[in-house]
């Protein structure tokens, strides 16, 4: 019995490995996508539009196709540095080499079949970072300002025409849900140029302060007439205002009372029709205001009296 059992494993595996010879010996179309790697030289980079990747599609044995597949990090390598001038370098031609195809396998199509290339002159340049990630907090917890990142700036070169248009470099867009305390991840940049540019470092890190919310009261702070004229003075009625904010619980109890500012300047009220102004409230952005009391001043400009 044991045999027997032995015998039949035997012929299934004979049998199979004799259906891949068979099949492997055949000939096939295999379509793939090859990223697409170029080399400038340290004096000039190139300005123009350059794909991140290739379309090819090939023909042959299986064997063939197998040993493409099983090869690691298959790219096409463009090395420019030897070009002084803008060019057009054909692809089709070059591509067995470039691939360093197996004798087996052919190039029936590729796109693009060619590729321009212009050059410029290489310069360096500090690009700032756009946070392109966001955060869902837990009910009761508050984001405490904006979010901080490290580095804010990073190094970028490339072509002259490229880099100097470059007004920021986005992070990936991400979404952190159900947050309830501060937090720093490591995001990845994204190169919308691809080959064109070199960005160093290629990740930041981005900081969200978060606090459990709280609310709070500040009565009798003091509004503020900016800019009078030496001749005059203001008087507010009333002179005082009650606010209350909202904010981290850390943030609201380490507040002081000084630290609000609120005030008009007197060009306001030179302008104003109405009889009455609303002053601004100066805050940090780790706070937010949820009502003023009274919202609406009355003021009398007086002439000051001459010094005697």
């Amino acid at each position: 019995m044991k045999k027997s059992a032995v015998i039949i494993i035997n012929i299934f595996i004979f049998s199979l490995l004799l259906w891949v010879y068979v099949n492997m010996s055949l000939s096939y179309t295999y379509d793939m996508v090859v990223p697409l790697e170029i080399k400038s030289s340290k004096t000039q980079g190139v300005s123009n539009d350059i794909p991140e990747n290739v379309s090819v599609t090939l023909r042959g044995k299986g064997w063939g196709i197998l040993k493409l597949i099983a090869a690691k990090n298959t790219v096409i390598y463009l090395d420019l540095t030897s070009y002084k001038n803008d060019t057009k370098i054909d692809l089709s031609q070059n591509l067995p080499d470039l691939l360093n195809l197996p004798p087996e396998l052919s190039v029936i199509s590729i796109s693009p079949p060619y590729i321009d290339v212009s050059f410029d002159n290489i310069v360096t340049k500090m690009v700032r970072i756009k946070n392109n990630t966001t955060i869902t907090l837990m009910d009761g917890y508050t984001l405490i300002g904006s979010p901080k990142i490290s580095p804010d700036s990073v190094s970028v070169t490339g072509a002259n025409s490229v880099v100097s248009k470059l007004k920021y470099i986005g992070t990936e867009t991400l979404v952190f849900r159900d947050i309830n305390s501060g937090i720093s991840k490591q995001v990845k940049l994204i190169d919308t140029l691809g080959n064109n540019l070199k960005i160093e470092p290629k990740t930041v890190t981005v900081s969200y302060k978060v606090e459990l919310s709280a609310e709070k009261t500040f009565d009798d702070i003091n509004v503020e007439i900016y800019g009078v004229p030496p001749d005059k003075e203001v008087l507010i009625i009333p002179p005082k205002i009650s606010i209350s904010l909202r904010g981290g619980v850390e943030v609201l109890s380490k507040l002081n009372p000084a630290e609000i500012k609120v005030g008009v300047n007197f060009k306001t009220i030179e302008n104003d029709e109405q009889g009455f102004i609303e002053p601004s409230i100066e805050l940090s952005d780790e706070l937010s205001v949820i009502k003023s009391e009274p919202q609406r001043f009355q003021y009398i400009i007086k002439k000051k009296a001459a010094d005697n």
